[in-house]
Parts: structure tokens; sequence; C-alpha cells
């Protein structure tokens, strides 16, 4: 059993033609060699108000999902803490430890 990967930008913009000429699912899933559940994800997840698709607006809620805060971003005590330390001209290695 393949590992699941990700949906590259061109193949986001293959379901979207495919639909406007009226392509099913499984028609897409063969087209691109991904499994249907792949696909089906993908046009559920990104789905747009108006029922459509946008390869676009999917390439960027994938970037949503996938991004994460550093860690100093989302602690002000922690982020306090290293800078202080980086000012008394610790390294980060002295800090990490």
């Amino acid at each position: 059993m393949r590992s699941y990967s990700h949906l590259s930008s061109w193949e986001r913009e293959q379901p979207a033609a495919l639909k406007a000429v009226g392509a099913s699912s499984n028609s897409i899933t063969k087209v691109l060699g991904r499994s249907a559940a792949t696909i089906s994800r993908e046009l559920r997840r990104n789905c747009l108000p108006s029922g459509g698709y946008s390869p676009r607006q999917a390439d960027g809620a994938y970037l949503e999902r996938r991004r994460h805060d550093a860690i100093l971003e989302q602690d002000a005590r922690l982020r306090q803490f290293v800078t202080d330390r980086l000012v008394e001209g610790w390294s980060p290695e002295q800090i990490a430890g």
C-alpha cells in the first residue's frame, strides 16, 4: 500500500479542468493515478461556497493548514527568556541547554 502524499499544484489544476468539462470523480482519479479517496477529499475539503472548485484557493488552504507557528511565536515567556539570554551574549546552544 502506498503512503499518502499531498497533491501538487499541477495536480490540483487537473480536477478543476476536468470538472469544468463534466468529468466524474472516478474519471479524475484515473487520469491522475490517485486513489478515489484522495480526489474525493480534495474536492470536498476545498469546495467553494458556490459548489465549484478553485485550485488556487485549494493551494492556499493547503498552505494554511500546514502552517504552524514557531514555539517562540506561541509562548511569550519563552520568547522573552530567549531574547534576554541573547542580549546577555549567550549562544543558542547555551540557551537550549
